[in-house]
Formats: C-alpha cells, sequence, structure tokens
C-alpha cells in the first residue's frame, strides 16, 4: 500500500473510499473524520485536515 506524504491527502484518500467503497453518507463520513487519527503526521497537520474536509463537507468553518 502507497504512504500518502501529508495528512490531507491521507485523509482525502481515506474520505473518498468511506463515500466510494463504504458506501456513507455525509454525517458517518463527517464522523469518521473527526475520529480519524494517523500516527504519521503531527496533531496539529491532522487538525488542518480534519478542520478544512469538514468544511468542505458541511460548508461552514468548524473546529474540530
Amino acid at each position: 500500500m502507497e504512504r500518502e506524504f501529508s495528512a490531507m491527502a491521507s485523509l482525502k484518500r481515506n474520505v473518498k473510499f468511506w463515500f466510494e467503497s463504504c458506501g456513507c453518507n455525509n454525517e458517518q463520513v463527517i464522523s469518521n473524520v473527526n475520529n480519524w487519527f494517523d500516527f504519521a503526521y503531527c496533531p496539529a497537520e491532522q487538525e488542518r485536515a480534519k478542520n478544512e474536509i469538514i468544511s468542505a463537507l458541511t460548508g461552514e468553518e468548524k473546529k474540530i
């Protein structure tokens, strides 16, 4: 399996998987994003990625 070089790239790949392969809806994906963690990336980078993805899914700015 390929390794992503940024938290955002990794999280985007997971979001795509959750929608396309798992059939999750927006609410489920947002829950998955909130619970996502990867030791390969620093916590601050992960939080920025989470905020950006949730913002895109909800259309509003959210802090996790």
